[in-house]
């Protein structure tokens, strides 16, 4: 019996399901994560709505743009020497990851958004900027940089459950009650699956997880100014642009290193 268990393991290790080769890259992982929630904790449950200009800067600024988006980036791309593919952007099945992100929008809109009545124009706007931003970081790191990370040491399914228990604490930040735990862990894991099918986060973003998110906040009646639109959109702009330069300082690197190789 013993010997056919480990057969089984050998077998599922082969398959890269489970698998037990922890890398050193993980303590950064956790304690970038650990940035993210505390900032995120800073932000809605100290500094809170009543201080705009604060809230949006350690919200917008430090905890999505720099901690949630740029500093996996340089550590993965400028540290560690890999390509953004690493955390899942990259032009591999592109199309066919956009495709199944439509198909799994249109399900997901007529389970959510199509059973709720929509807020005015001008209030769903910046609600819909704030989701696609929030969706552009989680999608980067909790899935891209985190679930690709704890695939290297663990395997695939130990990668799903850990990126969507990460995923679903990192809401404690929100101030979100434990009730919404249960759901929030079905969510993670259902777009963690998804992710893997492609390992791109377009299959996800920018319809899949943001739709999702404004379903949620449509429901929570959450009411932001018109102006945050700004804001968000200045986050979008400024990590898209970063991200681009830092590709470009990444094939600068592989393209001498060749050229010297040569």
């Amino acid at each position: 019996m013993f010997l056919n268990f480990t057969f089984r393991y050998k077998h599922l290790k082969n398959k890269n399901l489970f698998k037990f080769e922890p890398k050193k890259e993980l303590w950064f992982v956790v304690m970038n994560y650990l940035a993210i929630v505390l900032m995120f904790y800073l932000s809605f449950q100290i500094i809170t709505i009543q201080h705009v200009a604060a809230q949006f800067i350690t919200f917008g600024v430090l905890g999505v743009l720099i901690l949630g988006i740029l500093t996996p980036a340089i550590y993965n791309t400028l540290i560690k020497k890999r390509p953004l593919s690493e955390i899942g952007i990259h032009q591999k099945k592109l199309v066919y990851s956009l495709g199944l992100c439509l198909v799994f929008t249109v399900i997901q809109y007529f389970l959510t958004l199509r059973n709720v009545e929509l807020p005015s124009f001008t209030s769903i706007l910046p609600l819909i900027f704030m989701v696609i931003t929030v969706g552009y970081f989680e999608n980067i790191f909790f899935r891209g940089y985190a679930q690709n990370r704890f695939e290297e040491s663990f395997g695939i399914i130990p990668a799903i459950l850990l990126s969507t228990i990460i995923y679903t604490l990192y809401h404690v930040g929100y101030g979100m009650l434990g009730s919404e735990y249960g759901m929030l862990f079905i969510v993670g894991l259902t777009y963690s699956i998804i992710f893997r099918i492609t390992k791109n986060i377009f299959i996800l973003f920018p319809l899949l997880t943001p739709m999702g998110a404004l379903y949620t906040n449509i429901k929570e009646e959450l009411s932001i100014p018109l102006e945050a639109i700004i804001g968000f959109s200045m986050v979008i702009v400024c990590a898209t642009l970063c991200l681009i330069y830092i590709h470009i300082i990444w094939k600068k690197k592989i393209n001498k290193t060749s050229n010297a190789v040569l």
